[in-house]
């Protein structure tokens, strides 16, 4: 497989998540879950996703086992088993809420394009850079969006549902890029994405770090919150993928920008200090056109 995001068309999966009376069903691989319902999507996959990728409280936590994972008001194991929560009872961590509960379209109020660029580098394989644009193509009374979403050109192409895309609160960009990233963990390491999944999922309920930024965006000077997770860096079985262990996610967010993400960035550090990471990846918001 070539370097890069995962190619679709050559990796499957489907699964089911529940909650109360809602289920939900997605066929033919991580580049097509984009979910309508963003709590939905991450009670599976960082629910401690992702997928679209994808959430549990700190206290909440039992061993990590092959059989799943034990969480208050749920359990989580492989992806393909049902997950149900209890809304009552479950405690959604700060990181979680914002990265995956909060409306982060709600500052647009009209059609336009948002326009991200996508850089690839370091020592560990050839790198590239490509484009991401979500288009709004509708405001819906309730506030929801209809939305298209080209996530990258040509064979990296990942493939996004319309249906998936209609009626939606969330930036789709976030779901799209954490499952192409653990389907990236997978092809570099030869291990299991859905037991780095569940190392993400863990960290952004336990060990998230949230601080304040300022970034610029439009010429301005934009004030922001950072997110950062390193899921892998205390892994127990990080002696099997040790060169990948010390993986760094960071997510800048701010309602000052359209769609409220501004950048998603993931840093491999190289194998001295001195050296260039092995692998970094940068997705950034460069700018946004409204028809009014």
């Amino acid at each position: 497989m070539k370097a890069g995001f995962y190619t679709p068309e050559k990796t499957g999966c489907e699964y089911t998540a529940a909650y109360t009376a809602t289920t939900i069903s997605i066929t033919d691989g991580p580049g097509n879950l984009i979910q309508k319902n963003y709590w939905n999507f991450f009670l599976i996959t960082l629910c401690s996703l992702c997928a679209l990728w994808l959430l549990f409280a700190p206290a909440a936590f039992a061993e990590d086992t092959e059989e799943g994972v034990e969480v208050k008001g749920a359990t989580l194991g492989r992806m393909g088993d049902p997950a149900v929560v209890d809304p009552g009872s479950y405690e959604f961590a700060d990181a979680e809420v914002k990265l995956w509960l909060d409306n982060h379209l709600q500052n647009i109020d009209s059609p336009g394009r948002l326009y991200y660029d996508f850089v690839k580098r370091g020592s560990f394989e050839e790198g590239f850079s490509d484009s991401v644009f979500l288009d709004i193509i509708k405001v819906n009374e309730d506030g929801s969006k209809d939305a298209d979403l080209e996530f990258f050109s040509a064979d990296r192409a990942q493939n996004a549902s319309r249906d998936n895309l209609v009626g939606i609160t969330g930036n789709p960009i976030l779901v799209v890029y954490m499952q192409g990233d653990v389907y990236e963990m997978n092809r570099l390491t030869n291990g299991s994405w859905r037991y780095f999944q569940r190392r993400i999922k863990s960290a952004f309920a336990k060990a998230a770090k949230i601080e304040t930024v300022k970034f610029e965006y439009g010429g301005a000077q934009i004030t922001g919150e950072k997110i950062s997770i390193t899921p892998y860096l205390h892994d127990p079985r990080r002696r099997q993928f040790a060169e990948f262990a010390p993986k760094v996610y960071e997510f800048i967010l701010s309602d000052q920008v359209p769609g409220k993400l501004y950048q998603i960035k993931t840093v491999i550090p190289g194998r001295s200090p001195d050296r260039e990471p092995l692998i970094e990846e940068i997705l950034t918001l460069q700018h946004a056109e409204f028809k009014n």
